[in-house]
């Protein structure tokens, strides 16, 4: 394979997550217990703090690898892995197609359910609470208006990459890079939101020739 065509890194937990979520998915879609009803306790968690649920904690980290130690308890990869996964259990909530997809960012599929409204979607309400999220002064002001947008995804079925959000939800809870401050870090993640949210949609369609 070349270097051209090696796969982007992906950072453990976003492995983690895309890999809980597609098994979640798929345990869901051969209806198997175990997984719907890891799902459901994941959902009740999606409101809580975490660590108040143990149910919950046990499902979101099976299998994980030894923390990153960036933060005594919970660390802030810990934390993106669990809002991650219990927004995306609110997500996959009655649906049957997976609703984590490789590759679409949070940015990408709001703006793809944004152009969903119609000739209006640029001064509708889906904008608008994108505005409110990108513009948020907390992680618990983020964290209600994420979880009002991934109600409408769910309602329109457009999937996201789960693995991609726990990276950009860990910066949310305090995650930074070298020599790189809090605040840098929240503009980086909704600059890149924003960005993805307004590029259109690729065509797939080829030119043709007159």
């Amino acid at each position: 394979m070349s270097t051209s065509e090696q796969q982007p890194y992906r950072s453990t937990i976003n492995r983690h997550v895309a890999r809980r979520a597609s098994e979640l998915s798929a345990g869901l879609r051969g209806n198997e217990g175990p997984e719907i009803a890891a799902l459901a306790k994941l959902r009740r968690a999606a409101s809580t703090e975490i660590g108040d649920d143990a149910a919950a904690w046990q499902v979101a980290f099976l299998g994980f690898p030894d923390t990153d130690n960036d933060f005594p308890f919970p660390s802030f990869g810990e934390e993106g892995v669990y809002r991650a996964l219990t927004l995306f259990a609110l997500h996959q909530q009655s649906k049957r197609e997976p609703m984590h997809a490789e590759g679409p960012s949070l940015g990408a599929a709001i703006g793809r359910l944004a152009r969903a409204d119609g000739p209006d979607s640029h001064t509708g309400p889906i904008v608008r609470r994108f505005n409110a999220l990108v513009t948020a002064d907390s992680a618990e002001e983020s964290r209600w208006h994420l979880r009002s947008l991934i109600g409408q995804l769910r309602a329109h079925s457009i999937p996201l990459d789960y693995g991609r959000l726990a990276d950009d939800l860990s910066v949310l809870a305090g995650k930074t890079r070298n020599g790189e401050s809090r605040d840098e870090a929240l503009r980086r993640v909704h600059l890149r939101w924003s960005r993805d949210f307004s590029r259109p949609p690729k065509s797939n369609s080829k030119p043709t020739n007159n």
